[in-house]
């Protein structure tokens, strides 16, 4: 029996209750669509191709967008939604990192381990969630201001090599900012669970 938080206190958390309907969802399909734009993004930035890498990446943010819309529009929320839309956002942002550290572009190595170390520390809190309490937690604001700039910051280093005029480290700056944020939402991410898990063993 699935168990469930208290919804005044754990307004983040969902209990996980998953059937084929949710697939048909429009902001589901959405999803997987941005999903499959992660191969080819990844494709597109290693080659250096830019041009087909800026529209794949922003085919993936306007999905991103649109998922959002259409599940408040249509009242389609779900729990497969709400695993769906963070995994597709982490995993289009980071092939999108890890092909620039691939094709030698000037973003740092440090920023890349970073933004994998904290999106593998909530996968694996969530893991932890749904196996312990039947849950799993939906992004927060934090997180998605993360995903935003994470987002921002990548397109201008895909846009350095065919606007070589884009204000001087602009790219740099945006990432410095997007970092602000994957620390303040790790520390959200990891309050919000651990006090889930405190609220399950009482």
């Amino acid at each position: 029996m699935a168990l469930k938080a208290p919804v005044h206190r754990f307004t983040e958390t969902r209990s996980i209750q998953i059937t084929r309907q949710h697939f048909l969802y429009v902001s589901n399909i959405l999803s997987i669509f941005r999903l499959g734009t992660v191969p080819f993004i990844f494709y597109f930035i290693y080659r250096a191709q830019w041009v087909f890498a800026i529209i794949c990446g922003g085919i993936a943010v306007i999905t991103d967008l649109l998922d959002g819309f259409f599940a408040r529009r249509l009242k389609q929320h779900s729990e497969l939604g709400y695993i769906l839309d963070p995994v597709a956002d982490k995993l289009a942002i980071s092939a999108g990192i890890f092909a620039l550290v691939l094709s030698e572009s000037e973003f740092p190595h440090w920023a890349f381990a970073t933004v994998v170390t904290r999106d593998v520390l909530i996968v694996l809190g969530n893991a932890v969630l749904a196996y312990k309490a039947k849950m799993i937690t939906r992004s927060n604001l934090w997180g998605k201001c993360t995903s935003f700039f994470l987002s921002l910051a990548v397109m201008f280093y895909l846009l350095r090599p065919i606007m070589p005029r884009l204000p001087d480290n602009i790219e740099f700056y945006s990432l410095c900012l997007a970092l602000v944020f994957v620390a303040i939402s790790t520390v959200s991410y990891a309050h919000h669970m651990f006090r889930v898990l405190e609220e399950t063993r009482n």
